[in-house]
């Protein structure tokens, strides 16, 4: 596999994105600045198969409140792994512009080839999709260990949510759903690493890997993009039920998994 994953970050003197690329059986993980040079290091002139970030992925930046980040922001989702709306003035809009200028680079560096199992595109004829690390991570941890979670300080949810599921082995599951042979040394490396930036690049890179392999869930619709997420038998049933439960009350939002897409009126399965 050929892979990408990055986070966005805003800073072009500070290393606050993360740059994730694995190609065959090395994985390159390493904070850079939004310059694209910095993150130029790392990805090379490589050509991914499916490429992640971790930034407003839509096919008009104009678009109104979007239906991913709308369903992500109600009922226990709000609690536990809540957006930010890219669609508000200030750092919302900022988030979205920097989403698309990171994209548009992004697009040369990624195949558009057809993958194990069709997803929604945004882009035609682009393997290139949006991650969402904190609902990634937060849809496999049990309800019970959100029971327990403590006060945290601005920023810091995501760090407690990768240590819950690095305790709960779930990045293992998720490897072995997308095929450990794909990925040799990934969960080693992803259980070891401490740094914030490059923990949620990591997180992108296991987004991408799922699409790659057919092994994914995606929610959203094709005018304000999908949350691409992990695969729907690692989910909490908590998160199955509140994901079930937040289409059917949303305008129109569609369910992907693995290739096969729900509709609002459809029952999503027990399993995959």
């Amino acid at each position: 596999m050929e892979l990408i994953g990055l986070d966005i970050g805003f800073s072009a003197t500070g290393r606050t994105s993360g740059v994730a690329r694995f190609s065959g059986s090395t994985l390159i993980c390493s904070r850079a600045t939004s310059i694209w040079g910095s993150r130029a290091v790392v990805l090379g002139d490589c050509v991914a198969e499916v490429t992640a970030i971790d930034g407003p992925l839509l096919r008009d930046l104009d678009s109104p409140k979007r239906a991913c980040e709308s369903i992500f922001s109600r009922g226990s989702f709000s609690r536990r792994c809540k957006p930010g709306f890219s669609h508000v003035p200030g750092i919302g809009l900022r988030f979205r512009n920097a989403g698309e200028e990171t994209a548009q680079k992004l697009k040369k560096l990624t195949s558009g080839h057809d993958l194990a199992a069709a997803f929604p595109r945004v882009w035609v004829m682009s393997n290139l999709v949006e991650a969402f690390p904190n609902a990634f991570l937060g849809v496999m941890i049990p309800e019970i260990r959100f029971k327990a979670i403590p006060i945290l300080m601005r920023g810091k949810k995501f760090d407690w949510l990768y240590e819950q599921c690095r305790d709960i082995l779930a990045f293992r599951l998720v490897v072995n759903a997308i095929g450990p042979d794909n990925l040799p040394g990934v969960i080693a490396a992803i259980e070891a690493n401490k740094d914030h930036e490059e923990r949620a690049a990591l997180i992108c890179l296991l987004t991408a890997a799922g699409v790659a392999s057919g092994r994914y869930v995606a929610v959203g619709d094709d005018q304000g993009g999908y949350f691409f997420l992990p695969s729907w038998d690692l989910w909490a049933q908590w998160a199955r039920q509140e994901i079930d439960t937040q289409r059917k009350a949303a305008e129109l939002v569609y369910v992907w998994i693995n290739g096969e897409r729900f509709s609002p009126p459809d029952s999503l399965p027990s399993s995959a």
